[in-house]
């Protein structure tokens, strides 16, 4: 924490953390909701305190993004983290402030997820002038979201030179971000390609933490209604009961595999089909066109596509979506679709045909 500390405001550290009193400010009435504290004073900026108790003023038109839980602000001091505040009415509320802070604090146990330079995930708690955590500082993290792969239009504009290639190593970034969130039983409940940025250099960071499902010791975890329905789990839309249950691994598994199919298929949803509703509408009815006898085909022009995957692939992709439909337990695991991906990849590095690494092939694989 004291290293954090150096690091991000300057301030020296010390062998033995002891948490100093904030410098005194005027005190509330008696009575006054000590959410208060955290309104803008006359000067129109915010007061927060860092863990040593040091003042950080927020200025209003410092802000940069407003969200149901909190507002998240620039930190003129350092660019390269942004601090995010509960909003007022979270803070007067009693429940909604007390799990906030207990969930906060699971997540600064997490020393590997505090480390990883790709999640935007809490570095250190910031304060009231009482002391107690009304919010927290965060990486600040770049890029394009997800969804600029998810179009080959905008591939072209946003990532030049861009082909097939890039966007598989994309998606093997991240699943490895994913897959290392669950090996600490960390689990992404939204996969809206919203909440990932991808850069240049195909980095994908994960930037709304605060809706992952947090583990804790020798009890329930602390879990987030979150999700958007393209991207969920079966069971989740056709039994919405199930959404105040902890999720599931391999409700993980398979939302990540819808997104990954969507990156590599230029957007197009694994259960879209010719005359097909919504992608929604179409993942509950489970008939996923890779499935041949489903009844259901895809659409004509993305048959080319599908043809320059590799076998193990499609098959792993089919057993997700047809045989994990309604069996969880058969969706396979994420080091199955990580080795996969890893040999689609390195078959597009050696192959001679630019179709097998073009965004939309011009011609279907021959024999297919």
């Amino acid at each position: 924490m004291l290293g954090l500390l150096k690091t991000l405001f300057g301030i020296p550290s010390t062998r033995q953390y002891v948490p100093a009193r904030p410098r005194k400010t005027a005190q509330p009435a008696t009575g006054m909701d000590w959410a208060a504290l955290a309104k803008p004073d006359a000067q129109g900026d915010i007061k927060v305190y860092d863990p040593k108790g040091v003042p950080l003023r927020l200025k209003r038109n410092d802000e940069i993004a407003r969200g149901g839980e909190g507002v998240i602000y620039r930190f003129a001091q350092n660019s390269s983290v942004l601090i995010k505040v509960c909003k007022q009415e979270n803070l007067a509320d009693g429940t909604k402030l007390s799990l906030f802070r207990r969930r906060l604090n699971a997540m600064m146990k997490l020393e590997e997820c505090r480390q990883a330079d790709f999640l935007a995930w809490p570095l250190m708690p910031v304060l009231d002038n009482r002391g107690g955590a009304i919010g927290f500082v965060m990486r600040k993290c770049t890029g394009r979201t997800l969804r600029a792969l998810l179009a080959p239009v905008q591939v072209q504009r946003f990532f030049p030179g861009w082909n097939r290639l890039h966007v598989a190593q994309v998606a093997l970034n991240f699943l490895d971000a994913v897959r290392m969130l669950a090996r600490h039983k960390v689990l992404v409940n939204d996969f809206n390609p919203s909440n990932f940025l991808v850069d240049g250099s195909g980095i994908v960071r994960l930037i709304d933490c605060d809706s992952f499902q947090i583990p804790v010791e020798n009890g329930n975890p602390f879990m987030t209604r979150t999700y958007t329905p393209e991207f969920a789990a079966p069971e989740l839309l056709l039994h919405p009961e199930l959404f105040d249950q902890p999720r599931t691994p391999e409700q993980v598994r398979f939302s990540l595999a819808v997104l990954i199919y969507m990156v590599l298929m230029s957007g197009l949803h694994p259960y879209a089909r010719c005359g097909g509703g919504d992608p929604t509408e179409n993942l509950k009815s489970g008939k996923c066109p890779l499935d041949k006898d489903s009844g259901v085909r895809m659409p004509v022009s993305w048959y080319k596509s599908v043809s320059w995957l590799t076998p193990g692939l499609k098959d792993c992709f089919l057993r997700m979506f047809k045989d994990g439909f309604a069996h969880p337990a058969q969706r396979p695991l994420l080091g199955e679709l990580r080795n996969e991906l890893v040999n689609f990849i390195d078959v597009m590095k050696n192959s001679k045909s630019e179709n097998q690494r073009a965004i939309l092939p011009t011609t279907a694989k021959r024999g297919k």
